[in-house]
């Protein structure tokens, strides 16, 4: 992991800020007042693909003046949020249209649209401050003398190609980024392999007479009479160790020697030499042209015959997933095809179930698996053909798959767990709990969801229940208690919503909120913290918004919402709620190329959706009909199997599937790995040789101390007799260093949690 990495890393979470807000962000803005980071932007710019920049004075590939840019965000298809990077623009420019820079005029509005990333004080990220900061940064310790500083700027390149590990637990000066142009003849090597001319012009005769005696003693290749050509030859034979670390380096971070991937395509393999597979990319495009004819052909195939050959498939190009061209975004069938081969293994060991209290037990388990890996494989596929043929994969295995689950659902359909009022399942409103609504969040992506809120040190349980039929936001949302004696049905409307019991008028948006207020939760907008003092609900997500408009094209969105979701509860839980209580309406089902399609005349129904129907009385249409959730009588005709009413769709819901009915229900509090983190070194103050620190957060059994390094106890700088401190009552710790020759030196304040630094300041003992 590079400096670089970590920067492209962070600009793309910045889209992630806020993004439960009901607009999400559809660009990034950079800015950067004082060009700080304009000599290394072609760098940047080759590893980050999506990364866009002013130029009033020249148009180039993803570089223009303002009305460009405005051009390729308008035009592109973007696999991430694209970024815009501003040179000469600070943030505080985007206070005022009246002084906006002339320049950069056609993006003011982009502010409106997107997201600034910034640091938390909102100024921008300045290469000092994105090494120091423990917040949104890096956190390392840098000097703030002038000559580090100057140092910094002009080894910033360097930098950025410098793995983390070699800058972490030690205080950076001039000498150490001075360093980094001559002390790492690996990167040196792929530098001068990824721009031959450019960095040989760029060197000092003396640098490039140096690094010429270093690959011939090191490498045994003579830059100048060899070439780079060679070198790639020789990266991609590896026939010793030296060659072999070349090839881990550049593995690392490929896009940070863009170069180097040009001079591998033009090696082929010479006599008896062999090369490793791994190491041509025109290997690996072959074999991604061969996985797609492959997957296109099992349309000839019957089912059994089509699982058994893609569990073949999968298994022959599972150690691409490896290989450095998934990095590179030169795979994707590869990352595909693990998928379907997890879709397909899964399919392969069934999916038991005699009733549904079973049935949502096995597929609660592990059965979620199916769904979840079918639109991760179509969520790795941009270009038409490689979608095409993943979408063949999935109508030939999942497809029937899904059709043989529909069934065995079908034949318990008479003693559907939640089928009226009367079986919902109840919501008690509680003081410092709140309800997170996320319209669309099917049972898979709750699982997805629990493992990421896991990964973030949250605690979350996760329990499976069944919805009202039909499966749509109008009927399933408000089925539960108390609600549910808010309603009735005595009469339906065409879009199934139950009636107020007090009026009898349909439920809509406003009288959902409403009836909420009257139960005892507090409606909280989207983004806002809300008051944990009292029952909250709030909502979130686009799930199902994206299906109805994009289709199979949902797939490509899931990660994002999934991490906007995530990011809503972690945002709520900081602000004080100590439960997050996640819930859904419905699930949907997903299928390239549309479900199959089942005639139902449109003059026979009231209503016609994609999945369910409202029957005019007495119509003579053939389906089975269900009683309606919310009962008066009235019954609802359901699309049998995974079938639709209407051709080509792709996304729907309002059937009976597990797919649609076995909605998720989340229990998330902060875990403990969370609250570890949540302490802060507020305000350091020295009177003399005693510091004051003030705390901010959770404090519970932390304990502070002054060190020479940061994360060896036996550095103290308190009395060998005294034990690090634990704050008061209201944060505070009181700290004496008794050794008066200890003045002016440099230290570390650290907060220790059950022998983990959790924070930590760079202070110099006294005071500055």
């Amino acid at each position: 992991m590079t400096v670089l990495n970590r920067l492209i890393a962070a600009l793309r979470d910045a889209d992630n800020y806020n993004r439960h807000d009901l607009a999400e962000p559809c660009v990034v803005l950079w800015t950067d007042g004082d060009c700080l980071w304009s000599p290394v932007m072609s760098l940047i710019q080759e590893a980050m693909p999506e990364l866009l920049v002013l130029d009033p004075t020249d148009s180039g590939p993803r570089r223009g003046p303002s009305t460009v840019i405005r051009y390729l965000l308008a035009r592109g298809e973007w696999k991430e949020t694209p970024v815009v990077y501003l040179p000469g623009i600070a943030r505080q420019a985007f206070r005022g249209a009246a002084g906006f820079p002339e320049v950069a005029r056609h993006l003011y509005a982009l502010q409106f649209q997107g997201q600034f990333w910034a640091q938390v004080n909102g100024k921008d990220w300045t290469p000092l401050a994105f090494l120091t900061s423990g917040e949104g940064g890096l956190g390392l310790e840098v000097a703030r003398d002038t000559p580090t500083k100057d140092a910094l700027a002009e080894q910033l390149e360097n930098l950025l190609r410098t793995p983390l590990a070699d800058l972490a637990d030690k205080r950076l000066e001039a000498a150490d980024f001075h360093a980094l142009a001559t002390s790492d003849p690996i990167r040196s090597l792929l530098q001068w392999m990824s721009a031959p001319e450019l960095t040989r012009k760029e060197w000092k005769p003396s640098e490039w007479k140096s690094f010429c005696g270093i690959a011939k003693q090191q490498f045994g290749l003579d830059p100048e009479k060899d070439g780079p050509l060679t070198a790639a030859e020789r990266l991609a034979e590896g026939q010793n160790h030296a060659w072999n670390e070349v090839w881990k380096r550049y593995k690392e971070a490929p896009r940070s020697y863009g170069g180097v991937r040009q001079l591998l395509a033009n090696v082929y393999p010479k006599g008896l030499i062999a090369t490793h597979d791994e190491r041509l990319p025109t290997l690996n495009q072959e074999k991604e042209a061969a996985l797609r004819r492959d997957l296109a052909a099992l349309v000839d195939l019957p089912n059994h015959q089509a699982l058994s050959r893609l569990t073949e498939l999968c298994q022959d190009h599972a150690k691409r997933i490896k290989w450095v061209w998934v990095d590179l975004d030169e795979a994707p069938l590869a990352q595909a095809a693990f998928h379907l081969g997890v879709m397909a293994h899964q399919i392969a060991s069934g999916l038991p179930g005699h009733d549904w209290e079973h049935l949502a037990k096995v597929y609660a388990s592990d059965g979620w698996l199916v769904d979840t890996s079918a639109w991760r494989a179509l969520a790795q596929v941009r270009e038409a053909a490689d979608s095409s043929a993943v979408a063949t994969a999935l109508r030939v295995v999942y497809l029937p798959w899904l059709e043989g689950l529909a069934d065995r659902v079908l034949a318990f359909t008479g003693s559907y767990p939640t089928a009226t009022p009367l079986e919902a399942w109840t919501l008690k409103p509680e003081p410092g709990t709140i309800v997170l609504f996320v319209d669309g969040l099917r049972f898979d992506l709750g699982s997805e969801l629990k493992l990421l809120l896991e990964q973030k040190g949250l605690e979350a349980g996760l329990e499976p229940r069944w919805t009202g039929l039909p499966t749509v936001t109008a009927t399933a949302k408000p089925a539960w208690a108390p609600l549910t004696m808010k309603l009735n049905g005595n009469t339906v409307s065409e879009g199934f919503e139950p009636g107020l019991a007090s009026t009898g008028k349909p439920l809509k948006t406003a009288e959902f909120r409403n009836l909420l207020t009257e139960i005892g939760y507090t409606w909280t907008e989207s983004g806002s913290p809300g008051n944990p003092s009292q029952p909250g609900w709030t909502e979130t997500g686009s799930f199902d918004r994206h299906g109805h408009d994009e289709g199979a094209h949902l797939a490509w969105r899931i990660e994002d919402e999934l991490k906007a979701t995530a990011q809503r509860i972690r945002d709520l839980l900081k602000s004080g709620w100590k439960k997050v209580l996640v819930m859904t309406d419905h699930g949907w089902l997903l299928m390239p190329g549309g479900l199959p399609k089942v005639d139902l005349p449109k003059h026979l129904t009231v209503s016609r959706w994609g999945r369910c129907a409202l029957p005019e009385p007495g119509a003579n249409h053939g389906f089975r009909q269900t009683p309606w959730f919310w009962g008066g009588e009235h019954s609802v005709v359901l699309a049998p199997g995974v079938s639709a009413f209407k051709a080509g769709m792709e996304y729907a819901h309002g059937g009976l599937t597990l797919q649609e009915a076995l909605t998720p229900f989340l229990t998330v509090s902060a875990g403990k790995a969370a609250t570890a983190q949540t302490v802060k070194l507020e305000s350091l103050r020295w009177v003399n040789l005693r510091l004051q620190v003030q705390l901010s957060g959770n404090w519970d059994g932390v304990n502070v101390d002054i060190r020479t390094k940061a994360a060896d106890g036996a550095s103290s700088l308190l009395p060998k007799d005294s034990l690090p401190k634990g704050p008061d009552d209201a944060g505070k710790v009181s700290l004496a260093i008794e050794d008066a020759d200890r003045l002016g030196e440099s230290a570390a304040v650290v907060v220790v949690r059950e022998g983990q630094v959790i924070a930590k300041q760079t202070v110099t003992v006294g005071g500055d």
